[in-house]
């Protein structure tokens, strides 16, 4: 089965705009490792953060990476904090 991420991207921002939570979370990944999309840091945090503020731990982890590559430590610890406690 050939991928076709640009079409997975485009599915996804429909999933997306219908309420899921997860296809945030996989959009933010797209923009991340630039898969379907041209890759966009900033793109993908705010991606993975509307996923975070809607209770994704996996997208909290990310933004805590992204902080950490960032050089922002207390940040990123404070984001590896709410994503050890539920993401809540």
């Amino acid at each position: 089965l050939q991928q076709d991420m640009r079409k997975a991207v485009e599915l996804w921002t429909e999933a997306a705009d219908l309420g899921s939570i997860e296809a945030l979370y996989f959009i933010g990944n797209a923009y991340a490792f630039g898969e379907g999309v041209e890759q966009d840091e900033a793109k993908a945090a705010e991606f993975h953060t509307k996923a975070a503020l809607q209770g994704d731990v996996e997208s909290r982890i990310k933004l805590g990476c992204h902080e950490a590559f960032l050089g922002n430590h207390n940040r990123a610890l404070g984001q590896f904090l709410i994503s050890a406690n539920g993401a809540q």
